[in-house]
């Protein structure tokens, strides 16, 4: 029998000594943010460590450019468990997200759990999954790999994410992605606005409508609804025939989430046929809501508060209102995954901000960090350790 404890231990101590290691590669992503779809610099430099470390590793994972997989093997066949990198920045902002903290922390906690797998049946994966902010061709990289059945192989997957708040079990929302053409015709404003059919005004109708199903909408299943109209005229003294929404439809509820995607093309269809346009909409489910498992959560929570931290108990968390989507919902629906959030800022730190990108450098950013990366690799080395906590964790996952 291996002492649980004692690898954990050990897995700790190797965090500390990769940490300035972990700081020199989230500041040079820092300072090098790679949209998605284009992070070949930073996948490179992270395969590269990890293949430095002993890790074999497979780029261009199933056939994305700067997808990757990292394989430690322990000594003899076993569960295979995965912790996730993220490394796409945001337009404008850099990493606003803190992507960087999430695959320098997935890095650590690999390399640091790998340190003992010489006593462990099984292997530990990092599994690089580019553009998860949906930009280009590999965007929702993990949605990608799901269809292409790469998840099928894996037992459990665990992941960080940067927060004002350290957390373990938050929820995550579905969303589809809703485009309406709208069709008019041309005429004068002032001349004969009459042989003229007003795309804008449809699509405001629209827009108006869309918004509008936020009122009856089901509380329980925390529906949210956001759009922009992104064309709509050229001139104002020409009655516009082409106007353009983009709306964000999102709810815990899978399938009550289909039936609000049905309501805002409704939506569209009610305006083109009220002012005489046409209109072409366009659905796509992007993300899917992630399925929670109390078993896993229990496992990565216990390992964050071991470390002495202010952090809400899993039960609180689990229970909470879901407030952002995410490609690793979609990897929920396959294997058991769980997800947490590291304290890099203090609350009110926007998300998506040029303050979230630098407060990912700051002494409490480079700390969190490093304690996610202590409680990922934990994790990872536990599930193997102690087979009876990953039959409960499939147990509950084939059950629910």
């Amino acid at each position: 029998m291996v002492d649980v404890d004692k690898l954990k231990a050990t897995v700790r101590e190797a965090v500390e000594e990769q940490r300035g290691r972990l700081h020199e590669i989230s500041r040079y992503l820092y300072e090098n943010p790679e949209l998605g779809s284009e992070e070949f610099k930073s996948a490179e430099l992270l395969t590269y460590e990890l293949e430095s470390h002993g890790f074999q590793v497979e780029r261009q994972l199933h056939g994305i450019p700067t997808a990757f997989c990292a394989t430690y093997k322990g000594k003899a066949q076993g569960p295979r468990i995965a912790v996730i990198a993220e490394y796409d920045a945001l337009p404008g902002v850099g990493h606003g997200c803190g992507h960087n903290l999430i695959s320098a922390a997935a890095v650590g906690a690999g390399v640091a759990a790998s340190s003992v797998m010489e006593q462990l049946d099984g292997e530990v994966l990092v599994v690089g999954t580019p553009a998860e902010e949906g930009i280009g061709p590999s965007a929702g990289s993990k949605v990608i790999l799901a269809k292409k059945g790469f998840w099928d192989d894996v037992d459990a997957a665990m992941m960080c994410h940067p927060s004002s708040i350290y957390s373990v079990g938050t929820r995550l929302l579905g969303i589809w992605r809703i485009s309406m053409e709208f069709e008019g015709q041309t005429a004068h404003t002032a001349v004969d606005p009459h042989n003229g059919v007003n795309a804008l005004n449809a699509a405001t109708l629209a827009y108006i409508g869309t918004h509008m199903l936020r009122q009856e909408a089901r509380r329980d299943a925390n529906v949210v609804i956001s759009g922009i109209i992104t064309e709509g005229g050229l001139a104002s003294n020409i009655i516009p025939d082409r106007a353009v929404c983009n709306f964000g439809v999102r709810s815990s509820d899978e399938a009550y989430l289909e039936e609000m995607v049905e309501k805002v093309a409704r939506c569209a269809e009610g305006a083109a046929l009220a002012t005489g346009a046409r209109v072409k909409v366009k659905k796509r489910r992007v993300y899917s809501s992630k399925k929670q498992n109390p078993p896993l959560i229990d496992v990565l929570w216990g390992n964050y508060a071991s470390q002495g931290l202010e952090i809400e108990h899993w039960k609180e968390t689990y229970t909470g209102m879901p407030l952002a989507s995410s490609d690793f919902g979609d990897v929920s629906h396959v294997i058991p995954v769980v997800s947490s959030n590291i304290k890099v800022g203090e609350p009110g730190l926007p998300g998506h901000s040029v303050q979230m990108a630098d407060a990912t450098m700051t002494e409490q950013g480079q700390e969190a960090m490093t304690v996610g990366a202590k409680a990922l690799g934990m994790t990872l080395v536990e599930l193997l350790a102690a087979p009876e906590k990953l039959k409960a964790v499939k147990e509950y996952f084939d059950a629910n």
